[in-house]
């Protein structure tokens, strides 16, 4: 089991007594605004997800880190962070970002914190060498977080995405392992 501390958190791969709290999180209609393909609408399907999570920390061959973001000190269940490989080639992976957290958390720098975390994770432990990530252009607390940890844009998507029935320019950031502070 992947575990990874910071100074205020503890990433850790999922175990099934988190099933509730994520059901929480994922259900949210105001947290999952801007990711509805994750958002779930019962138990079951927050279920299935979780076990996909746990499924893939047990694999022999790796290629998602689906994490659980929690209070080091109380064990609060926070949100979600990880990193899934897009790429694997003879110089290292290309990995992909991803995150989202519980409302109440929202503006903490939680995520900027837990980003950074697993990000040294990946350049220290997982043979990286780019990271990505993107959002909808109108979800600047995201980006936000790209740019506090110093990632780069490289792409600005005009009208890539469609959420709730509207075009929506996409953002695209990156981070090199030398880029990486």
């Amino acid at each position: 089991m992947i575990r990874i501390i910071s100074d205020r958190l503890l990433i850790r791969d999922h175990i099934e007594e988190d099933l509730n709290t994520m059901h929480e999180l994922l259900s949210s209609e105001k947290t999952m605004f801007y990711l509805p393909e994750i958002r779930t609408k019962n138990l079951n399907e927050s279920k299935e997800n979780l076990q996909i999570a746990i499924d893939e920390a047990s694999s022999t061959n790796r290629s998602k880190f689906f994490f659980a973001i929690t209070d080091r000190f109380t064990n609060s269940y926070i949100g979600e962070i990880g990193l899934t490989k897009l790429n694997e080639n003879k110089y290292g992976n290309v990995i992909d970002l991803g995150y989202f957290i519980k409302e109440i958390f929202w503006g903490k720098g939680i995520v900027t914190e837990a980003s950074k975390t697993v990000i040294n994770y990946a350049f220290e432990n997982l043979n990286t060498i780019k990271i990505e990530t993107g959002c909808i252009e109108d979800n600047k607390g995201s980006e936000r977080v790209m740019i506090k940890l110093g990632m780069i844009k490289e792409i600005d998507y005009k009208r890539q995405i469609v959420l709730h029935t509207q075009l929506y320019d996409r953002v695209k950031y990156r981070l090199f392992k030398e880029e990486w502070k």
